[in-house]
């Protein structure tokens, strides 16, 4: 249903709208990870990743298309495509400071390196970057009205996306050594369904004033930045429609009422972040029978509070017209103990100090280096390092290495990624 339309659309644009806009990218994308003595998993990616972006105006209204596929040639687990924007937006009003946007879309709505407090609406694939990574777009509804130098926008979610996992050969994201199967989603209706259409809502206000960027947000939804991840036992927990002859490892997640917000503030050559989330769970749900030790979702999450701040200085150097950005962050979720934290998230209590090297070149040269480090427990830790330089318009490449440190091999923490640190390089063709 949806290939179809928006293949439609992509290929109508061109012919209806006045002023169309697009653009793309074909990557070669490669990863090597350090042996694990595994046969079954897989120790090296090649696959192909592929992004295409249409934009078109007219007369108040704008259409944007986006979506991404990849096919490894190993993992086929990997191979899907995701829809990132498919939306309609019209604007209208004597100051055209009214806009309705219906469709699929993108929200970011954080500026640090790492750490996202206040970015929560988004599923994710957890196969990459744990600090950034990959989002699929979310049914949207949204009613924007412009007031001073921003505006407040309403939000109507009335379906949700199943987060994308790695597969069980997989040597990144949350590895369980069994397939995840859909997502559980638990509200005060019912103790869980897997129904993925479920109302959400949210009001988002922002404002620039001077220097200072600030924005306030409520947000009545399922948070998906802190899955509970456990076993589903057949109607003696979940209802009928889940198999009762089989354990199913599945992702929960809880509808949570969440208060949070963003600042960003330029001093000169320092900018100052700050993000902030105060979570309160629904707590009318019915109590799950616990069926084994090994029952994670007996009872809601934690109320809890998470705050980041963040800290840049960009350094120019006049001589050779270098520029550097310097990077300082730390996050930590306030509220429930230690051990709590840590099964909230793997970013519990933890610091980036981090570097962005910019030769200011003709072909875009950049080097990246960051440090991520547990602050409780001082074992766990990730390096990442790269490089990118342009080869020529269309012609980009990309290589670097990440390493993951932790005591032991777990399911908790950096633990669930311990012995798999790897190396990488991705060659862009942009269009």
């Amino acid at each position: 249903m949806i290939r179809p339309l928006l293949l439609s659309l992509f290929l109508i644009s061109p012919l209806t709208f006045s002023m169309v806009t697009d653009q793309g990218e074909i990557t070669f994308e490669n990863r090597v990870f350090e042996s694990d003595n595994d046969n079954l998993s897989y120790d090296e990616n090649y696959a192909i990743f592929a992004r295409a972006k249409v934009r078109f105006e007219e007369k108040g209204f704008i259409g944007v298309l986006s979506a991404y596929g990849r096919a490894d040639s190993k993992d086929r687990e990997r191979n899907q495509y995701v829809i990132e924007d498919a939306y309609g937006s019209y604007t209208f009003g004597e100051e055209e400071d009214f806009k309705i946007l219906a469709g699929w879309k993108l929200f970011n709505w954080s500026e640090m390196e790492a750490f996202h407090p206040a970015d929560v609406v988004n599923s994710k694939n957890y196969d990459g970057e744990i600090e950034n990574l990959e989002k699929k777009g979310e049914l949207t509804i949204e009613a924007e009205y412009v007031l001073a130098e921003g505006t407040i926008n309403f939000y109507y979610w009335p379906r949700v996306e199943n987060p994308v996992y790695p597969s069980s050969r997989a040597r990144t994201g949350i590895n369980f050594g069994i397939p995840l199967k859909d997502a559980v989603w638990v509200n005060g209706k019912d103790a869980g369904t897997s129904s993925k259409w479920q109302p959400q809502y949210g009001v988002r206000f922002n404002q620039t004033i001077g220097d200072l960027d600030f924005a306030v947000q409520f947000l009545d939804h399922f948070d998906r930045s802190h899955p509970l991840v456990g076993y589903t036992f057949g109607t003696s927990i979940l209802g009928s429609e889940f198999p009762t002859n089989s354990a199913d490892l599945r992702p929960h997640f809880y509808r949570v009422r969440e208060l949070g917000g963003t600042m960003s503030l330029a001093v000169e050559s320092y900018l100052f972040k700050l993000e902030t989330s105060l979570r309160k769970f629904e707590n009318e749900f019915q109590t799950l029978v616990p069926v084994t030790s090994t029952t994670f979702v007996r009872a809601r999450p934690e109320d809890h509070s998470e705050v980041a701040i963040g800290l840049e200085d960009t350094i120019t150097f006049d001589e050779i017209e270098h520029e550097v950005t310097l990077i300082f962050e730390f996050t930590s979720i306030l509220g429930p103990n230690k051990v709590a934290r840590r099964r909230l998230s793997t970013f519990q209590r933890d610091a980036l100090i981090g570097m962005r090297y910019n030769f200011n070149d003709t072909m875009g040269s950049e080097l990246f280096m960051s440090y991520i480090q547990d602050l409780e427990y001082t074992d766990e830790r990730i390096l990442n390092i790269s490089f990118t330089r342009r080869l020529s318009d269309q012609w980009k490449y990309k290589f670097g290495a990440r390493s993951y440190s932790a005591k032991e091999h777990g399911f908790l923490g950096l633990q669930v990624l311990k012995g798999d640190s790897y190396g990488y390089l991705n060659l862009s063709r942009f269009f």
